[in-house]
């Protein structure tokens, strides 16, 4: 029955089973699930996943959830690496623009959103230190590389519907929609967030 389910669930859609393994290791490394993080782990591998895609894939759900996606995730890469013994585990190197001030955070986020959103205002007004830092790991983390932005945002997405956060949903949907997602996309990904928490994950849509 459980084989059924899955196979089903990772068939090739509009996303690829590629893509879709890929968002269930993220995801369930987002929730601290670790025991079905592996499970679709080893499917993720299967499917072609290399450990850069793992690896950079997991450390973008650290602007969402923090550290402890990461280090539930390091099971997962451990794992991949364990899995896939002759390749090459290195992450691809890229020049990231890093900010240096307060000004060119705040117009990246402009860029980002329509309006400043309030908790980037808060962080201007009362943490501009941590605005600085926030927002350097945010570029580096959201940004194209062996893993497109937009599979980063539906991951993001994904994990936000599954907590059923309305204005994280939003944000990621809006980002994944804008960079080429379609509402198929978004819609298998909610099949996943469905089969990650139950129903309740399309409450919010």
């Amino acid at each position: 029955m459980m084989q059924t389910i899955v196979h089903s669930l990772l068939k090739d859609g509009e996303m690829k089973a590629k893509d879709k393994t890929l968002l269930l290791v993220g995801l369930f490394a987002a929730r601290r699930e670790e025991r079905q993080m592996l499970y679709f782990l080893e499917r993720a591998v299967k499917e072609g996943n290399s450990v850069a895609e793992i690896a950079e894939l997991i450390s973008a759900a650290i602007i969402s959830r923090g550290i402890p996606t990461w280090l539930s995730g390091i099971e997962a890469i451990t794992k991949a690496i364990e899995l896939s013994p002759n390749q090459n585990s290195q992450m691809n190197e890229a020049n990231i623009s890093t900010f240096e001030s307060q000004e060119q955070c705040i117009q990246y986020y402009k860029s980002e959103f329509e309006q400043l959103p309030k908790w980037i205002q808060y962080l201007i007004d009362y943490a501009p230190d941590t605005l600085l830092k926030y927002s350097n790991l945010r570029t580096t983390s959201l940004r194209d590389g062996v893993v497109s932005r937009c599979l980063k945002e539906l991951l993001l997405y994904a994990i936000n519907l599954c907590d059923q956060y309305p204005k994280g949903i939003e944000i990621h949907k809006a980002n994944a929609l804008d960079l080429g997602a379609t509402t198929a996309f978004l819609e298998e990904t909610r099949i996943l967030c469905i089969y990650a928490v139950g129903i309740q994950a399309i409450w919010q849509e």
